[in-house]
């Protein structure tokens, strides 16, 4: 086998994997017994890599791995900043489109009107910054209230709060919402919600 092609097959293998490769696994799927062409190509890639790309190859945890240069990591937290808005479950755009239409609500209030248990769902939108607590409720056991944040309406295309009522609209069918659910919901917190306590 030729060495561009060597390179070539072990380029890809660096590439699918997200754990180092040492060189008995790749000698083993490349079926190349002697480890010095192995060595060889490997070390002609971390020159063309360093050299001539945007990533590099570096020898870790006795393989090899490969990894963007610092220098562009603020484009694949920019990537990731706009894919997180279009990975978002059915699980997680019910839970969106309750608390945009109710909000501030509490997550029992939030599983009342799903049926079903939502903690995951809730602290993974709030982890990724399309929920935020926004204060507690002056009841027994203070419970957390939410609200939607600026970045669920740029994800969402919706220029200002009074497009919530489109996602209402869009989803509330789904739900068996009621339309009086949400008066009454809005004023009950109107008289609860304790503002964004610090």
């Amino acid at each position: 086998m030729e060495l561009e092609e060597i390179k070539r097959k072990i380029e890809v293998l660096l590439f699918a994997s997200s754990e180092p490769i040492n060189l008995k696994t790749f000698k083993k799927i490349l079926s190349i017994s002697d480890e010095n062409i192995i060595y060889d190509a490997i070390t002609k890639l971390i020159e063309e890599y360093n050299n001539n790309k945007g990533l590099f190859i570096e020898k870790v945890q006795n393989g090899y791995q490969i990894f963007t240069k610092p220098d562009y990591d603020y484009l694949i937290k920019q990537l990731k900043d706009e894919e997180r808005g279009y990975t978002v479950s059915r699980a997680a755009l019910e839970v969106l489109a309750i608390v945009a239409v109710f909000q501030p609500i509490t997550k029992p209030e939030i599983e009342s009107i799903r049926g079903i248990a939502s903690d995951g769902v809730i602290k993974h939108l709030v982890d990724i910054g399309l929920l935020k607590i926004a204060g507690r409720l002056h009841t027994p056991g203070r419970p957390i209230l939410y609200t939607v944040t600026q970045d669920f309406l740029r994800y969402f295309h919706l220029s200002d709060r009074t497009d919530l009522k489109k996602l209402y609209e869009k989803f509330s069918r789904e739900f068996g919402i009621k339309e009086k659910e949400n008066e009454n919901k809005t004023n009950t917190n109107k008289d609860q919600i304790n503002h964004r306590e610090g």
